[in-house]
């Protein structure tokens, strides 16, 4: 008959119980990555959204030529 690997292992039971405690680390590590992910495309999905809305203003606004262009920022980041 095969031997039990956790009585011939010594600290078996101690080892089961790290390699429980890695597998839970591990799996919520896996959450809150699936969580970053879907946050970042839904981010990433509203910039564009809100670019595409400046590029539609932007458009509507009747230039005059030689009119200085004001900066949006006004030198604040």
């Amino acid at each position: 008959a095969a031997a039990d690997p956790e009585s011939v292992l010594p600290g078996g039971w101690e080892r089961a119980g790290w390699c429980n405690e890695q597998a839970a680390l591990s799996e919520r590590l896996d959450i809150i990555e699936e969580k970053v992910i879907k946050t970042v495309e839904y981010l990433e999905s509203e910039v564009k959204s809100l670019l595409e809305s400046v590029r539609e203003t932007a458009q509507d606004i009747p230039v005059t030529p030689e009119t200085p262009l004001g900066d949006i920022f006004d030198g604040k980041y």
